[in-house]
């Protein structure tokens, strides 16, 4: 009878592999040179992974078993197997790569270099990550968001107060439209309808319609936002100057709450049944885990020095 019920839960854990997975943060520490995984649900660091380079942008493949972190002072690229928890190769990029995406459906990793204005387009073939092209943008480009249907890019370019929206197909720039002044990281909705950008110097945040590309609004944030997350039907800004993060409402833009965090907060991520965001503290050395329904900090978990996590880094 134990080898029968065994054998039993043996199927059910093979035929549904995430339910024995721990919900983790992939954060990169810049200041340690290292990513760190997070288990979630015990809310401590269990691995440390050397990554050479300072590394700051973090984006996840579309099975989430691989991540690809930016390295401004590699410069480069590094990709992580997450289960085998180490890097497995380093990609040299000229320039300083630091926001960074992946296409959804394509797989193609898409990486903004900082000091130019252009975006890298990094593809998979014969197993390794190689470079394959670039698009023009605007000056500095920061963050980039890529559409559900893997069919428009859209970038933040920093220095040109502007949004790039790009065709994946055939990696041309459709239009530019200004922004707020600064904009950094850049987050689309679930549908991909609707995007934000974190207007640095701007204290503000721009609604973007995707399909129409005009700026449709603008939401008051704390001092100098960084990066947009969408969760339960609110908007929430880290303000690194403020250590706060700002909430709106995401249908009418009016303001919600202000949810004090650690100091000088980064990257932010809303996990996927949107009860919990996850905002990495720069200064502080911690990641926040806030309750999006009563808009309070849960706890506080400590990681390495310089926790940066801009991009895509739950899985």
């Amino acid at each position: 009878m134990r080898s029968i019920l065994w054998a039993g839960l043996a199927a059910l854990i093979a035929s549904h592999p995430l339910a024995s997975l721990a919900a983790e943060a992939v954060v990169t520490v810049q200041g340690a040179n290292a990513v760190e995984i997070i288990d979630l649900d015990a809310s401590r660091v269990v691995a440390s992974i050397p990554v050479p380079g300072s590394p700051a942008g973090v984006a996840l493949s579309p099975d989430r078993a691989t991540a690809y972190v930016t390295r401004p002072d590699g410069p480069g690229l590094a990709v992580i197997d997450l289960a085998a928890r180490r890097v497995t190769g380093l990609v040299p990029l000229p320039g300083g790569p630091l926001g960074i995406a992946v296409n959804p459906v394509t797989g193609a990793v898409y990486a903004a270099d900082w000091y130019a204005a252009r975006v890298f387009v990094l593809v998979n073939r014969d197993g390794a990550l190689v470079p394959d092209g670039e698009i023009a943008t605007g000056a500095s480009p920061s963050g980039i968001a890529v559409t559900p249907d893997g069919a428009t890019i859209l970038v933040a370019n920093r220095e040109a107060d502007s949004v790039s929206i790009v065709d994946a197909t055939t990696r041309r720039e459709r239009a530019r439209l200004k922004v707020g002044h600064h904009p950094f990281g850049i987050t689309l909705d679930a549908t991909g309808t609707r995007a934000y950008t974190a207007n640095v110097t701007g204290n503000d945040v721009s609604v973007i319609d995707v399909a129409a590309g005009r700026e449709v609004g603008r939401f008051k944030t704390g001092d100098r936002p960084y990066v947009v997350a969408l969760a339960a039907g609110r908007g929430f800004v880290t303000d690194q100057y403020g250590n706060t993060v700002s909430v709106f409402d995401a249908a009418s833009l009016a303001p919600v709450a202000t949810i004090d965090v650690g100091d000088h907060p980064e990257g932010i991520a809303a996990a996927s049944d949107g009860r919990r965001l996850y905002v990495a503290n720069w200064g502080s050395n911690t990641v926040s885990v806030v309750d999006a329904a009563t808009l309070k900090v849960i706890k506080d978990i400590p990681v390495g020095d310089g926790p940066r996590a801009f991009g895509d880094f739950l899985r």
